[in-house]
This record gives C-alpha cells, structure tokens and sequence, in this order.
C-alpha cells in the first residue's frame, strides 16, 4: 500500500509498505501533522527513527471487518491513537493519561490503511454523516485538542473571572484559544508575528504583545511553545492564587529558573501535562462535534503523499496552521 516514508533526517517521500495484517481495517482519509511529527523529521526523536510512517492524527472508513465485527464497512470514525489500560495504579487513580500499559494504534497514519485488533473498539468513535466527505477533516484535530483538554484539567477558570494567557500562536495554542471561546472563557494569546495573529484575529482570537501583558491581569498562563525561559518570564505575571501550565514540551533533563517568591508568597502553581486520556478525547469528539465550524477554521492547508515533504517544510516554516496528509477514499 502506499504511504508517505519518513526516509531520513529532513528528508520524506512517497513509497510502498505491507498492507496490516490486523483483523480491522481503516481508510485513511487524512491524518494531520503534528509538533512530534516535525521534531521526527528535522531534528530526530528517540521513539521515531527513520525509515519509519509516522501520523496519528487520523480519521478515516471502515473497509475491512470480520463478520459480526459491530462496525459495517463504511463507516467514519476516528481512532484515538492510544488509550489507558483501566487497570493499573494509575488508571484506577483517574490519571488515565500517565498509563504505562497503553493499547496502541501500532503503525503510522501517513498510509493508505491501518490496521486494528478486535478489542480496540474504545478507541474508535463513529463520526455524524456528512454529505461532503471533507467535512469529515475537522475530526482529525480530535486527538491535539484531547491533549489540550488534558491541560485545560489543570487549570481552575471561573466564568466571569478568569482570564486565560496563551503563550504561542501555532497550532496547539490556537486549539487552547478555540475550546475556551467554545466554553465562554476569555483568552488571548501572546503572539510575535505580526502574520500570525492576523490569522488569529481573523478567528475571532484576541492577540496581544509580551510587553502588554500586565501583572496579574491573567490567572491562568499556559506556555505553549518548548521555550524553557518563558516559564521564568511569565511566572511573575500570574494573578495571586493562579496558575502556570508547562503544556509545550521541553529537552529531558533542562532546568528551570523559576522566582521562588511566586509561588511561596503569591500562591501560584506550576503544572504541566502530556498527551490525554481517554475521557479528554471523548470530550474532544463531543466538543468539535458541537463546534466544527469553529475548529474548522485551523485547518489551513491538505496535501497529499506526492507533496508531502512540501507540506512539512511549509509547516516547519510557520506558514500554516494544521495541515493534513490525505488519500483518496475509495472503499
């Protein structure tokens, strides 16, 4: 089948993989790229290591199911990526997401198909019918909004009180932007690129400056770009009693410089979070079920396997939003 290979460090092209030899079969119809997925390809990452098929964000059709299977073939649906045993110490503890025994989505997504156990059925959501089949393209956000959803958990926001700061304009930031104006919580992000925050403001997001940002004006900050500096730059900033998210990823092993008096004195907690559970992706589904124009919008660019290396250097430029990597759907 084909695929888009994740060949060398930098380098992507269209080739030709083993179909799944799973039970359960799912036509891919786009899968987006993700921040893991650009740090894969031009920097490196322990757990990618070309040649490899990378992409997890993804929505696609039933094509190939035993006979009794509960799902006939041609439905939509999209695949959580992964989700918690409901098992262990930590599951039982309702923290789903540091789960250490997974069920996995064990190939990439920048394929034709993927294949699929039995048992994954938890991790599979039927999507509503749609007339124009890329109308289906605002559920492959469901599983970066589930991890935002992950932080929005360790943030307190009062309607009518709270005020949230986002750190970063890309993709990630914008989606924490998006579910609190689908929740009514007022949001801005700080954005640099003047470009950028056009795109923003076009959306109906409030963008500001790092030098506009006044001292306690915001009780909840999260830091959405993997900057380590931004956690001490905006730690004094936090509205007394509020709190600081790390939800951008930082190197293993990098220190932070952080005013102890902050949290001491002004009482203000430093939380941070990876990935999401899978009540954070239901609740994922169920609010851009709800809002699909909203989320819509972030998605700003398709290709497909042949232009894909085009679609990670443009995105790596910071020239998009969320790009998808699509393939004919034909089941």
């Amino acid at each position: 089948m084909k695929c888009l290979m994740f060949e060398e460090i930098g380098k992507l092209a269209p080739s030709e993989i083993p179909e799944p030899t799973y039970p359960v079969w799912i036509k891919v119809a786009a899968t987006g790229i993700c921040g893991t997925d650009l740090k894969s390809v031009y920097v490196g990452h322990r757990y990618f290591r070309p040649p490899t098929v990378l992409g997890h964000e993804f929505y696609g059709q039933i094509c190939k199911a035993p006979e009794g299977y509960p799902l006939k073939n041609g439905t939509w649906v999209v695949a959580a990526p992964y989700y918690e045993c409901g098992k262990c110490d930590y599951c039982k503890a309702g923290k789903g997401d540091l789960c250490e025994n997974k069920n996995y989505v064990e190939a990439g997504s920048f394929a034709e198909y993927v294949g699929v156990p039995l048992d994954y059925m938890e991790g599979l959501f039927v999507l509503p019918e749609k007339k124009n089949t890329d109308d289906y393209d605002v559920y492959a956000l469901t599983e970066p909004l589930a991890c935002v959803i992950n932080g929005t958990s360790r943030l307190e926001t009062v309607p009518g009180y709270s005020k949230v700061l986002i750190v970063g304009g890309g993709p990630m930031g914008a989606l924490f932007a998006l579910y609190y104006a689908s929740k009514g919580i007022e949001a801005a992000i700080v954005e640099p690129n003047d470009e950028r925050a056009a795109r923003l403001q076009s959306w109906g997001i409030k963008t500001v400056k790092q030098d506009q940002v006044q001292k306690g004006e915001y009780d909840n900050v999260v830091i959405a770009v993997n900057i380590a500096k931004l956690v001490s730059d905006y730690l004094p900033l936090v509205r007394h009693g509020g709190t600081l998210l790390v939800f951008s990823g930082l190197p293993k092993g990098e220190s932070l410089d952080i005013d102890a008096g902050a949290i001491h004195y002004n009482e203000v907690s430093i939380k941070g979070c990876s990935g999401f559970g899978l009540d954070h992706f239901k609740e994922s589904f169920s609010v851009i079920k709800a809002n699909e124009k909203l989320f819509r919008q972030l998605i700003t660019n398709k290709f497909d396997f042949e232009h894909g290396q085009q679609a990670f250097d443009m995105l790596k430029a910071g020239k998009a939003f969320k790009i998808l990597i699509g393939s004919d759907i034909n089941c």
